[in-house]
């Protein structure tokens, strides 16, 4: 959707808008950019900047483990 069309409906009316999540306890969240498909109402939403830096910052961030893959297994 950021290229200006829509991959399910095949639409050109894309509109988007940046927003920031607010997680509470006064403190915000990441900044997400937001696509939005005029014709069949398809969102797709993509964080600004890198995963890696919110793990890192935010406590409410975590890494999903795969399955085979955890503190216990090399």
């Amino acid at each position: 959707m950021k290229d200006g069309h829509c991959p399910k409906c095949e639409g050109l009316r894309i509109a988007t808008t940046r927003y920031t999540l607010y997680l509470g306890a006064g403190v915000s969240g990441p900044t997400m950019d937001l696509y939005a498909c005029a014709d069949c109402r398809y969102v797709e939403q993509y964080m600004a900047g890198s995963v890696e830096e919110k793990v890192l910052v935010l406590d409410s961030w975590r890494w999903v483990q795969r399955e085979g893959e955890g503190p216990f297994r090399s």
